[in-house]
C-alpha cells in the first residue's frame, strides 16, 4: 500500500536516560496505516521505552511526535488516536470482560465470534483468565478499538502456538484500517507479520531490509 503522510505516526529524535544509563539516542519508529511496523532488539534496548515515550508513561529528555502533518506532544489527543497493549495485563482484575469491552467501545460478541471459548466468560472477573487468556482478550480488544494506530508489546508471549496463527490474521485484517506497531522476542512471528522492520541497537535506530541485516547487526546469527 502506497505510504500516505497523512496516514503516519512518527516518533522521532527520542534521547532517554535514566542518571548516567542512556537507553535512547535519537531513536525514531514510523508507522502508517494499511502497514504492520516490527520493532525488534534484544533486551533493555529500549523497545517499550519508545513506546511509553508515545503514550506519556515516560517522559523523554527529548522527543518529537507527529500524526500526519500536526506535530503533537498533548497526550490526552494521542491517547485517542493511539491505544497501546502494554506487556502487562492493564484490564483490571477486578472487572469483567464485556465491562471493559463497553468501556473502549468494542462489541464483546466480536470477541466471542473469534474465540468461542470466550462465551463462558461473560461473569468471569478479568483475574479468574489465565494469563494467556487474557493476553488474547486484550489483544482482540485494542486491535478492535477505533484507534488510527495500535501498539502491540509482547503479543505473543505466554500464548500457545496455535493461537499465532489467529493473531497474525486478526492483525492482517485490522492493518486494512489503521497503522499497527509490534514487537516480540519471538521474533519469527514478527518478520511473517511485518510489512516494515526496525531494529533498536546501543540506542539507534536501524532500518531492517532482509533477514541479512539482522545477521550483520548482530541480532541472530543465520
Amino acid at each position: 500500500m502506497e505510504e500516505n503522510e497523512e496516514g503516519k505516526l512518527l516518533i522521532d529524535s527520542v534521547q532517554l536516560s535514566f542518571g548516567q544509563n542512556t537507553v535512547l539516542q535519537s531513536a525514531y519508529v514510523t508507522s502508517y496505516k494499511g502497514k504492520v511496523t516490527g520493532v525488534l532488539g534484544r533486551n533493555g534496548t529500549g523497545k517499550s521505552c519508545i513506546f511509553k515515550c508515545i503514550m506519556g508513561g515516560i517522559r523523554p529528555q527529548n522527543k518529537y511526535i507527529r500524526l500526519g502533518s500536526e506535530p503533537k506532544t498533548d497526550y490526552g489527543h494521542i491517547g485517542l488516536r493511539v491505544k497501546y497493549m502494554p506487556q502487562d495485563h492493564f484490564i483490571p482484575g477486578g472487572m469483567t470482560l464485556p465491562k471493559a469491552y463497553e468501556l473502549y467501545g468494542v462489541d464483546f460478541e466480536g470477541l466471542v465470534a473469534w474465540m468461542e471459548q470466550f462465551d463462558c466468560f461473560r461473569n468471569q472477573k478479568a483475574k479468574m483468565l489465565s494469563g494467556g487468556e487474557l493476553r488474547l482478550a486484550e489483544l482482540y480488544l485494542v486491535l478492535m478499538s477505533d484507534a488510527e494506530f495500535c501498539i502491540l508489546d509482547e503479543p505473543f508471549a505466554n500464548i500457545a502456538p496455535v493461537y499465532a496463527d489467529k493473531i497474525r490474521a486478526l492483525i492482517n485484517v485490522q492493518k486494512q484500517y489503521k497503522g499497527i506497531i509490534v514487537t516480540d522476542h519471538v521474533y519469527e512471528e514478527i518478520l511473517k507479520v511485518a510489512d516494515d522492520l526496525f531494529l533498536l541497537r546501543d540506542g539507534f535506530t536501524h532500518q531492517i531490509h532482509s533477514r541479512d541485516d539482522l545477521v550483520r547487526l548482530g541480532y541472530i546469527f543465520y
